[in-house]
């Protein structure tokens, strides 16, 4: 930012040298001893500098608004993803406990010995049942249960819950809350904030705020070349000041994320384990039970979830797909027909020439399973990597694909994430 005031400086000599060459032979009236010249100039300069920090800002701020809007959509889809999952395996070990038992109650259930031994294991595999091994399970992975880990999650990822880690985050990136470091930002850039960076140049450049250095001028109190001395160390001390006060602004928010997006992931991480080894102790207990009073065992799949190391998101929804994105030579490549779906494209796949061809109102896209040439609209395009199989997964380059339909594609690289908008 420093170039830019540089070369603002030198259009300000420039004009001030022209009217030193004016004046310098020439008495002004004694009534007027300033020049119009001069004082517009340092107005037009101020005015340069306020309108580049001011969109400055204003680039700052829409960044940071995208990139909390950004997580916001995909540590809440993640912990949905979660949650569905979580969830179906509750209603997958009910049906199967349920059934079990309905077939041992067939069973044993006319004999005297075994009506306590049924009623234990019927206790045991219900989840409304307090203290229960199903109801530890139950309550553990259900986010409103006050204090376990989904309850914990849910509310460090909500921005309206109360000191919460998005709380934190959502009102650094705020200008609207009171001493944030956006709030800070903003009035600093702010002309008409008293007391602020950009109020102070302001009014050492206008010539009618009382006490000012161009005021002063004015006045007759200060000499051209003194008023030109001094507005030039002003002003420059006020561009390193504003750019001083925007770095440390952005500084702080990205280190405010950086450690949201560290503290959500690892939370993230944990509940899951949590969940896992909650479900463990559970089924070990249920099955020990069903083991000493009935004999035998029952086959239990495992709780897989997983949380894709290469995100996609398209209008601020988290996509979910069976095949992970991967990343080859510096290029996310997802599977073919998730991502065509969700842009709204319809495909052709031709499984000789193991080619797809996708269209979309007046777009057609052509690529080939391992050709580094594409066709948008019978024009040639040469791609960094192909499109290929991963795990008998057609997998595309998102990049590609996504521009050549019309979207915008951008890579946060704090939450490894493609994010894609196509509105």
């Amino acid at each position: 930012m420093n170039v830019s005031w540089t070369k603002c400086k030198n259009v300000l000599f420039s004009a001030v040298l022209s009217v030193g060459v004016l004046l310098g032979g020439t008495l002004l009236p004694a009534d007027r001893a300033y020049a119009d010249d001069f004082i517009d100039e340092i107005d037009g300069m101020y005015q340069r500098l306020y309108e580049h920090y001011s969109n400055q800002y204003k680039d700052d701020y829409n960044r940071a608004s995208k990139e909390y809007d950004w997580l916001i959509a995909i540590t809440s889809g993640e912990r949905e993803r979660l949650e569905q999952a979580a969830d179906a395996d509750l209603r997958y070990l009910l049906d199967l406990f349920n059934e079990d038992f309905k077939q041992l109650d067939d069973k044993y259930g006319n004999q005297r010995d075994y009506r306590d031994k049924l009623t234990e294991y019927r206790r045991a595999i219900n989840p409304d049942y307090s203290s229960g091994p199903m109801w530890e399970y139950n309550k553990e992975i259900n986010k409103n249960y006050s204090s376990r880990s989904h309850w914990k999650l849910k509310n460090e990822i909500n921005p309206d819950y109360s000191s919460s880690t998005m709380w934190n985050y959502r009102n650094t990136t705020n200008p609207n809350y009171s001493s944030s470091t956006m709030w800070n930002y903003r009035n600093d850039m702010n002309p008409n904030y008293s007391s602020g960076l950009m109020w102070e140049l302001k009014n050492e450049s206008n010539p009618h705020y009382s006490s000012g250095t161009m005021w002063n001028y004015r006045q007759g109190n200060l000499t051209l070349a003194d008023a030109r001395k001094k507005m030039d160390e002003i002003l420059t001390k006020g561009a390193e000041e504003l750019q001083e006060a925007r770095d440390k602004a952005m500084t702080d928010v990205t280190k405010t994320r950086k450690k949201t997006v560290d503290t959500l992931f690892e939370l993230r991480d944990e509940t899951l384990d949590i969940f896992q080894s909650t479900r463990a102790k559970s089924l070990k207990e249920i099955l020990s039970i069903r083991e000493r009073h009935f004999g035998g065992s029952l086959d239990v799949k495992p709780l897989v979830i997983g949380f894709d190391p290469i995100k996609v998101l398209i209008d601020k929804k988290l996509l979910s797909f069976e095949q992970p994105p991967v990343l080859i030579d510096g290029n996310t490549l997802v599977p073919m027909r998730a991502i065509f779906e969700q842009l709204g494209a319809k495909i052709e796949w031709n499984q000789e020439e193991y080619s797809v061809t996708a269209t979309k109102g007046n777009t057609t896209i052509y690529l080939k399973i391992g050709d580094k040439q594409a066709k948008r609209n019978g024009e040639t395009i040469n791609l960094e990597v192909p499109a290929q199989l991963v795990q008998s997964n057609t997998m595309v380059p998102v990049r590609f694909i996504s521009e050549s339909l019309g979207a915008h594609v951008e890579w946060d690289d704090m939450t490894k994430t493609v994010v894609i908008e196509t509105k």
